[in-house]
C-alpha cells in the first residue's frame, strides 16, 4: 500500500464519492475563502468547485436562510478557539432542492497568508435527517391511534393558552371518556377493545374541525382542543360526537353491541393566567359530573 497519495490521485478516487473535501481559511474582515473543493461539489451542492473557490459567496448563497447566521457564527467561533468544527445545515441545491449536509473540519498545519488553513468534508445527510424526523414524529404519536400522545396534547394546550394570552381568542377543551370500556375488554377481548378505540378516533376526528386538535389522553380518554370556540359552539361539536358514537354498532361473532361516551367541557376565556393543569382539571371535573349523571351525556364547567 502506498504511504503517500497525490492530490490528483485523491481527487480521482473521490470523483464519485458522496462527499466533498475542502480547504478553508477565515481571513480577517471577510467571510472566508475556499482554497480547495473536490469535484463532488457538482452533485452534492449543485455548484462547481471553481465557482466557490473564486467567490465563497456562491456557497453562502445556497445555505438555507434559516441556517446561514448560525453556520457563520459556528464557523467564526471554531476558528477563534481552534476547535474541531461540525455543523448540520440545509442547502438549496439547484438540481435537487433543499438537502441536508454535514460540514466538518479541523485546523491543519498549513497556513495561508499567515492564517491557519482548515481541512474538512461535506456529506449528504438528508436520509439521516428524514429518519430522525420520522422517529421524532413517532415518539409524539400514540402508537395505536396515531393521535398526539398525552405529553404532546398537553404541550399543544400550553401553546393554545399562550395564543389566548396574546390574542385573547377564547377556546375550549373537551375530555371524552368511553363508558364502561373495561367491560368491552373483559367481554370481547383487547383486540375488540382496540377496534373500538380506533373507531372512536375515526368518529371524533371526522366531527372535529380542521383547526381542532385531538389527542389520546390515556386508556379510553381523549382530549380535544377546540380552537376559537365558545361553550355553545363546543357543545354542538360534542353533541355530534356523542350521537355518532351512540348510533355506531360493533359486531363480534354473533353478538352486536354499541358504546357511549361521556364528555366534560370547559371554556378558556378568563383574563388571568392559567396553566394546562388548571384547565384540564375543570374539564375533568365536568367529565366526572357527566359520569355521575348517568353517562352518555355532556357536562360543562
Amino acid at each position: 500500500m502506498h504511504k503517500n497519495i497525490s492530490l490528483i490521485e485523491l481527487e480521482h478516487l473521490l470523483e464519485f464519492a458522496p462527499c466533498v473535501l475542502y480547504k478553508y481559511v477565515l481571513l480577517p474582515n471577510s467571510k472566508g475563502r475556499l482554497l480547495y473543493v473536490s469535484s463532488g461539489s457538482n452533485d452534492l451542492l449543485g455548484l462547481h468547485a471553481s465557482d466557490m473557490m473564486d467567490d465563497i459567496d456562491n456557497f453562502w448563497n445556497i445555505v438555507h436562510q434559516t441556517d446561514l447566521e448560525r453556520l457563520q457564527a459556528e464557523d467564526y467561533s471554531a476558528n477563534q478557539k481552534g476547535e474541531f468544527f461540525v455543523s448540520d445545515v440545509r442547502i438549496n441545491n439547484p438540481a435537487k432542492g433543499t438537502t441536508w449536509i454535514r460540514l466538518s473540519s479541523k485546523p491543519s498545519d498549513e497556513f495561508y497568508e499567515g492564517h491557519q488553513v482548515w481541512t474538512g468534508y461535506m456529506v449528504d445527510i438528508s436520509d439521516t435527517k428524514r429518519l430522525e424526523a420520522e422517529l421524532e414524529e413517532r415518539a409524539r404519536r400514540d402508537a395505536m391511534t396515531q393521535l398526539w400522545n398525552k405529553s404532546e396534547i398537553v404541550s399543544a394546550l400550553g401553546e393554545e393558552l399562550s395564543r389566548f394570552e396574546r390574542d385573547n381568542l377564547p377556546f375550549s377543551i373537551m375530555i371524552m371518556d368511553l363508558d364502561h370500556f373495561k367491560a368491552i375488554n373483559d367481554n370481547y377481548g383487547h383486540l375488540v377493545g382496540d377496534d373500538v378505540l380506533l373507531k372512536f378516533t375515526e368518529i371524533a376526528s371526522s366531527e372535529l374541525r380542521e383547526v381542532d386538535i385531538l389527542g389520546r389522553f390515556g386508556g379510553e380518554e381523549f382530549l380535544a382542543i377546540i380552537h376559537n370556540a365558545s361553550q355553545e359552539e363546543t357543545m354542538v361539536i360534542a353533541e355530534r360526537i356523542r350521537k355518532s358514537v351512540e348510533i355506531t354498532s360493533f359486531t363480534e361473532g354473533t353478538t352486536t353491541f354499541s358504546i357511549t361516551v361521556s364528555i366534560g367541557i370547559t371554556e378558556v376565556k378568563k383574563t388571568h393566567k392559567q396553566t394546562p393543569e388548571e384547565v384540564i382539571k375543570r374539564a375533568d371535573d365536568a367529565l366526572y359530573q357527566a359520569k355521575q349523571d348517568g353517562r352518555n351525556t355532556i357536562r360543562f364547567k
